[in-house]
């Protein structure tokens, strides 16, 4: 039997909006799946941590390190320990005689020409040495009023009547005699600026 043609019609509007529907629909799901939804990512980004160093400043790329400043060195001037008493030398006849009576000859004629006489005595430190050397700068500048001798303290009998009651007992020791026959002892390492100026001292 034959469906009237408005119904065939009708029959076939419905199938079209039930197929135009479908289309729609799948073409929504395939886009919502070919979006998937982005969430955005925070990624913490960590910075080397710098060293604090108190009171310190970070250096350029072209520091310059600032130069050391010179040290300053006060000048030491070292002066041996004085103590004074008086001599009574008297001179020898003779060489035998100086020899014999603990005052060498050569020290007994500068007592007689009322010369300054200076004694070293000495033996092998570091300060015996040192005051040694101001000993021998002393005697190469000292003019004729000035009478300068050296010897090992080991020696120091053959000076007896000299040294007697001067309490020499250590070395380096100096005994520093002026024309009148007062002594001064000078014990321990003296530069030979403080020795020149001792010397000058007893001479006038």
């Amino acid at each position: 039997m034959a469906l009237p043609r408005p119904a065939l019609l009708g029959i076939l509007g419905a199938l079209l909006v039930a197929a135009t529907f479908m289309v729609m629909h799948h073409g929504s799901s395939s886009n919502n799946a070919a979006a998937p939804t982005t969430v955005p990512a925070h990624v913490a980004v960590h910075k080397p941590a710098q060293a604090k160093h108190a009171g310190a400043k970070p250096a350029g790329k072209h520091a310059v390190a600032a130069p050391a400043k010179p040290v300053k060195h006060a000048a030491v001037k070292h002066t041996a320990a004085k103590k004074s008493a008086p001599v009574k030398a008297h001179t020898p006849a003779g060489q035998e005689a100086g020899a014999s009576v603990g005052l060498p000859l050569k020290v007994a004629q500068a007592f007689a020409k009322k010369q300054v006489v200076v004694l070293y005595f000495g033996a092998k430190g570091a300060d015996d040495t040192l005051t040694a050397d101001s000993v021998r700068s002393l005697k190469a500048s000292a003019g004729h009023g000035v009478a300068v001798f050296m010897d090992k303290l080991s020696n120091l009998a053959d000076y007896r009547r000299v040294v007697e009651g001067l309490d020499v007992s250590q070395a380096p020791s100096i005994v520093l005699i002026d024309r009148h026959q007062q002594a001064q002892v000078l014990e321990g390492f003296i530069d030979a600026g403080s020795l020149r100026q001792d010397v000058a001292d007893v001479t006038r």
